[in-house]
This record gives structure tokens, sequence and C-alpha cells, in this order.
């Protein structure tokens, strides 16, 4: 029988499906308001609803970025940049302040068998094509020093060379770098290890039969060579290295002064080359050799440099000064020392220590006559961790 057929004669009512509906139109939750409707006017919402539809929805959809980017950025602010902004701040007012009592003021002692201050002859500065090779820390890494000069095409009795200090230690051939410095009429400021060697010399020939351990001593007793341990005297590595050194050698290493001011080099202005830094508003002839070939960062408050990295960095300090002062004034200060920040590059200080002998680079800064410079690099093999 045809479909129609069988079911014309049942009424339509019961082909309605017999299921339960939620809310029929006969109960009262059917015209019940939502809970947000309440929440704003039927005229507001409706003005809403009016100026949101003439707005275009790609500039509703940046709106929306804008205002989560803004809030990121209060948050931010509030967890993390406005506190330290405000450190910033008071590190700032510290810098520009005036101790009554800073570090410098008293009179400075007398040290003996070192040269505080050398300029450097007018004959060696840059002229025509000339250039100064200013390079950081070789430690004993003679033939990364050769590939260096060869790679700036260094040119004896053209373009003089000029050496940061730590020259020596830790690496293969100390003598040999020292050698190679002395045949090129090199420059060179005393660093902390030139330091230690040399204090190291001068109490061995005051105490000729010292009580301190001989060449037998159990290697577990040999204090550790660290860059920290200037002036450590008895040391029997410092001591052993030593023995290295021909007496012209050790000769030579001795007229290395604390500092060695070059002059003024065109837009660097003048520029001095020490091994670890320099107190700013302090004269070179003023400054502590222990510090100067130490330092690291300032006590902000006195002023005192320390080795460690408790305080400000140094040449942080150095070049906010510098900017205050008056153009002609302004000094740039080269330096070696501190293999941890590496090749350390502002307006005036320029750290050239990149950690050579572990395995780092060797760095030349090159200056022309008119103190155009580039940096120059070498890879190095690395001798110690």
């Amino acid at each position: 029988m045809p479909y129609r057929d069988a079911h014309s004669h049942r009424p339509l009512i019961d082909l309605i499906p017999d299921h339960s509906l939620d809310a029929s139109d006969e109960e009262d939750a059917f015209y019940a308001h939502d809970e947000g409707d309440y929440l704003l006017h039927p005229k507001w919402r409706a003005m809403i609803n009016r100026t949101t539809n003439r707005i275009p929805r790609r500039i509703q959809r940046y709106f929306v970025i804008y205002l989560l980017f803004a809030v990121v950025l209060l948050v931010s602010w509030r967890i993390y940049l406005g506190p330290q902004y405000a450190v910033y701040r008071k590190e700032l007012a510290q810098m520009d302040s005036e101790p009554k009592e800073a570090f410098g003021k008293n009179v400075r002692p007398e040290f003996k068998g070192m040269t505080q201050v050398e300029q450097l002859s007018q004959k060696l500065l840059p002229t025509g094509n000339g250039r100064l090779v200013v390079v950081g820390d070789v430690h004993g890494c003679k033939e990364e020093l050769e590939q260096l000069l060869k790679k700036v095409d260094f040119r004896e009795g053209k373009d003089h060379l000029i050496l940061t200090g730590d020259i020596i230690a830790k690496g293969p051939d100390s003598p040999g770098v020292v050698s190679l410095a002395h045949r090129l009429h090199a420059s060179c400021v005393r660093g902390n290890h030139e330091d230690k060697l040399l204090l190291s010399l001068a109490e061995t020939a005051s105490h000729p039969n010292p009580a301190i351990p001989g060449p037998n001593e159990s290697p577990s007793r040999t204090p550790d060579f660290l860059d920290e341990e200037s002036f450590s005297h008895g040391d029997y590595e410092v001591r052993k290295l030593a023995k290295s050194f021909s007496h012209d050698q050790i000769s030579w290493l001795q007229k290395c002064p604390v500092i060695l001011r070059v002059g003024k080099l065109g837009d660097l202005g003048e520029v001095v080359v020490v091994h670890a830094g320099l107190v700013p508003d302090i004269s070179l002839e003023n400054q502590d050799p222990f510090h100067v070939m130490n330092m690291r960062t300032i006590d902000l408050k006195t002023r005192l440099p320390s080795e460690n990295r408790d305080g400000t960095p140094w040449e942080k300090f150095w070049n906010h000064q510098q900017k205050k002062k008056p153009a002609h004034e302004r000094t740039t200060v080269i330096y070696g020392h501190d293999r941890k920040r590496g090749k350390n590059i502002q307006k005036y200080s320029m750290g050239l220590d990149s950690g050579c002998v572990s395995g780092g680079h060797l760095t030349a800064m090159v200056i022309d006559a008119d103190g155009k410079h580039k940096f120059v690099e070498v890879k190095c093999k690395g001798y110690v961790d």
C-alpha cells in the first residue's frame, strides 16, 4: 500500500514527535531574561550596538590587541620594569652626587719599584698611514699574537704595538711573548700577573734562603694561580715561571708602567692604556696602582674600587662622568683584564680581553692618525678553563 494512503486517514497531531522541550512558550522560563541583560539599560545596550556596528571589525580587533598589550605592559612595569627603573634612577643619582668622604682624597703612598705614569713618545704616535695596534691580554699565547699581527698586516717601524698587560702566565710561551714584544719595540702596561711575578722576584731577592716550598713540593700544596691573587708572595708557580725568563726579559717587564698616557688621537680624544681600569675624577698620578691593575667595579657611595663584582662596573661610571665633561677634557681608556665581560666597547672605554688563553679570541684595536679605529680578532686554541 502506498505510504500516502497508509497515513492519509490518521490525524495530523499523531505525526508530531513526542519529544520533551526545555521550556515551552507557556512556561515562565521561556520569557525570562538572561542575568546579564540587567547590567545595562536597554537604551545603553542599543547605543553600544549601534556604535560598534559602525566600527569596522578590523579596527575592533586592533583595539582589543592594543588593550591587551597595554595590560601586559602595565603588569610588566609593576612587577619588573618599574623596580629596575627605580634602581637605575638611584644609581644615576649616586653617580651624580659628590660624597663628602670618598676614595682618592687622601695622599697616595709612594710605591717603589714601579713606574706610575709614562708618556708615550710623540714619534710613536701614528702619522700618515701609520697605526697604533693595541692588543688585549695575551697570557703567553705567542702563536696567536703572531697570527693577529699578521692579520692586521703589522709593519715594523711604521706601526706601534701596545699591550694592555697580562702578557705572561697561563699560556704556553710567556718568555716567547716577552721576546717578541721586546723585538718589536712594543709598549706594555703592567698587569696583575706581571706585578705578581715582579713582587715575587723582589721578595725572593730580599730573602736568599726563604722558608717556602721548593721545586720538590707536592703539587697538591701548590697555591692556585688566580687573577684575584695579585700581590701574592711566595707562590711557587710564580717563582717557577720567573725562572723561565732571562735577566733582559725581566728588566723589560720592570720598565712597563702602570699607566701609559698615549696622547690625543682624533675623535678618541685623550687616550690612556691601563690593565684593569681607572677611578673617575682622580688624576693619573694619584690613582692607586693596585686598583689600576685589578679593579672591576666601584662602590658609588664611597668611590672605592674593587676587584670583585659586587658594585657598579667601573667603566659604566667612567663613561657617565666623561659625558659630563667638555669634549676637550674627555679621556678614552683602553684596557684588558676582565675576560668574563669579554670585548666591552663603549664610548669612552674599550675593553679588549676576549679570553684568548681560555679558548676565546685575541683582540686588537687598530687606530689610525685621525683616531678612527677598528677591531680585529683571531681565534685561540685555549690552554686553561
